[in-house]
């Protein structure tokens, strides 16, 4: 078996497509709003081709590096319960984090690394909710995590979701970023695809959209008490009922007390924390999240 160095090869692609977002961040200042046309090109151009050309480059299959094998239909329920779930847990954690940072740093962050969104509320949706889940999502959980999978499953799940992130320089979020990346990368790992992680991303892109565009409407139902009972409850519900559902989907996707073991094969492909780029990405994302903080 030739002797690979995976962890070097992916970093450094991610280095590159993380180089070409925060050079657009910076020229995008002095740009006007980007339609969604326009948009769509620059996910590809930022994106997409690179994928496509690190895939080919290693002779891999498209359909199979980024995971894009379909998804049965009576699995969507719990997907979308999945999806809700992830994005109640991170939301709480993101209260608390934003709360701690504010009241002992007294510092305010900048949400992602470049706004695309567009003006419509049809655009808008386009281009904060489903492309970011896509081209995010195929890049981590398809590309990446299935790289670092060689490393064995749970390097896979646990380095793709720090990478995850880092990858959006926001300090404050970087718990609820963690998690939610862990249970994309399960989900991924459970179906060996990368839809249901693109759904569930999606959700928690709209639900913060939604919170973000209505903020004064949020706080006010949120002042009603029988309003609040009543949605703490319907989210204990669809907490308990996503378990639920879990313990039956891993069963049928994994069989019962299946336990994934780490690939003695891993040991072909080195150390995945010693390529120097995966720590040139670290560095990039924090240089930017302190930039975001101080200037």
């Amino acid at each position: 078996m030739s002797r690979r160095d995976v962890s070097k090869e992916i970093s450094a692609l991610l280095v590159v497509i993380l180089g070409m977002l925060l050079g657009l961040s910076i020229v995008s200042q002095w740009l006007p709003k980007m339609g969604a046309g326009l948009t769509v090109l620059i996910y590809i151009l930022i994106y997409i081709l690179p994928m496509v050309i690190y895939s080919k480059t290693h002779r891999y299959k498209l359909r199979h590096a980024l995971r894009l094998k379909m998804v049965h239909p009576k699995y969507w329920l719990f997907i979308l319960l999945f999806g809700l779930s992830v994005c109640l847990i991170c939301s709480l954690i993101n209260l608390g984090t934003n709360a701690l940072f504010k009241a002992v740093f007294h510092v305010s962050f900048e949400n992602s690394i470049v706004d695309l969104s567009g003006k419509s509320a049809a655009a808008l949706f386009f281009t904060s909710v489903l492309l970011p889940a896509l081209s995010e999502e195929l890049l981590l959980r398809g590309l990446t995590q299935g790289e670092y999978e060689k490393y064995g499953p749970t390097v896979g799940v646990l380095l793709t979701a720090m990478i995850f992130a880092l990858f959006h320089t926001n300090p404050m979020h970087i718990p609820s970023l963690f998690v939610a990346g862990v249970c994309y990368g399960v989900l991924t790992l459970i179906f060996k695809s990368v839809w249901p992680a693109v759904l569930a991303h999606a959700i928690n892109n709209g639900v913060a959209l939604y919170i973000a565009k209505n903020q004064d409407y949020v706080r006010y139902i949120l002042q009603d008490r029988l309003f609040m009972i009543i949605t703490v409850v319907v989210c204990f519900l669809i907490l308990i009922f996503t378990l639920k559902m879990l313990e039956t989907v891993v069963e049928q996707r994994l069989g019962k007390g299946k336990i994934a073991k780490r690939s003695t094969r891993s040991l072909a492909y080195g150390d995945p924390l010693m390529s120097p780029w995966i720590w040139a990405f670290a560095a990039l994302c924090i240089g930017k999240m302190v930039y975001n903080g101080f200037f």
